[in-house]
């Protein structure tokens, strides 16, 4: 009787360590997929940077062609102050004078942001 319960007691510890390394074998093989699908490849990261860098210069020459476009603009105004006396000429010059000053602001802003962005991803 002792011995059969010392057979069962031996292979209650054989089933108990076989159930551990079971567990941790699973364990560790679920938790190496999900890290893998959580973190994403480099190759994704990089391209997401390069397609910000790519937004970045773009909104760069943007930038630049609505300065461009704002100098040319206030010539014109200056000009037109100065050759013309007409209300209505002013008032549209005025009109796309601002517009250009809004789209510019909103140039930077994105730029700025843009610029954050890719300080996070360097990061």
């Amino acid at each position: 009787m002792f011995f059969l319960v010392l057979q069962m007691a031996f292979l209650l510890v054989i089933a108990l360590l076989i159930g551990v390394i079971l567990g941790w074998w699973l364990n560790k093989l679920k938790t190496r997929q999900l890290i893998a699908d959580a973190n994403p490849t480099i190759d994704a990261t990089q391209g997401q940077q390069f397609a910000l860098k790519n937004q970045l210069n773009k909104c760069f020459e943007d930038n630049a062609v609505l300065r461009r476009e704002l100098k040319a603009a206030r010539e014109n105004a200056e000009k037109a102050k100065i050759s013309t006396t007409n209300n209505q000429y002013d008032e549209n010059l005025q009109e796309k004078f601002n517009v250009l000053l809004d789209d510019l602001q909103l140039r930077d802003d994105t730029i700025s942001a843009l610029t954050k962005e890719l300080q996070q991803y360097k990061g």
